[in-house]
């Protein structure tokens, strides 16, 4: 019975994260397999079941094996001198303190696998289904990029400098290039966002 609801998790996780990977194409198997993933669904959702699957840790789901591998992101936060537009000085994240401060930031920057979500939904012209690939939730992500373009102003004074932030992903070479050694990194650019100070 183990076996069986870990197979049926694996399959609806797995599925479900293929839907929302950038290699899902819309057709018959594919309809087929959005049905079977819901009958799944309904199944697990079961009371006794579901508690069952909860505690056992059977529902952690194994999405993470499906073609939507989690990407990496990059924010670039670049600090130009108003009059010159002079680049003065670029960091790649705060200064933090602690190590815990640095993780929480690189945990903070996995979400914006969603706003890259609604980029696609943009670009292909495709309705939201969710509230994590419409606008307002990317309107939401958008303001932590604000948020930690703002921290900069503290140190570079509003009326000298202005502040953009820049949203990377980061393009993992293919096995092809790695294997011809050319392993240098690639970012795509996904946002840019000025960055103004809080009126005072």
């Amino acid at each position: 019975m183990q076996i069986f609801l870990i197979v049926l998790v694996c399959f609806s996780s797995t599925v479900d994260s293929y839907e929302r990977s950038s290699s899902y194409q819309k057709n018959e198997f594919t309809k087929y397999l959005k049905e079977l993933k819901g009958n799944v669904v309904e199944f697990n959702s079961i009371p006794v079941l579901k508690q069952y699957e909860a505690i056992s840790g059977i529902n952690a789901g194994y999405g993470f094996f499906a073609p939507n591998v989690a990407s990496a992101y990059i924010l670039k936060v670049s600090v130009y001198d108003k009059k010159d537009k002079d680049n003065i000085k670029v960091f790649f994240y705060p200064p933090f303190k602690t190590r815990e401060g640095l993780n929480r930031y690189h945990t903070l920057l996995g979400y914006f696998q969603d706003r890259l979500t609604i980029l696609e939904n943009k670009l292909n012209k495709k309705k939201a289904e969710e509230f994590k690939e419409s606008d307002k939730y990317g309107e939401y992500l958008d303001i932590f990029i604000k948020s930690i373009g703002r921290y900069y102003y503290k140190e570079y004074n509003s009326d000298q400098y202005f502040v953009e932030c820049t949203l990377y992903l980061y393009h993992y070479p293919l096995l092809r290039e790695s294997i011809l050694q050319k392993k240098e990194p690639v970012l795509i650019q996904l946002l840019n966002v000025n960055v103004n100070p809080l009126k005072k």
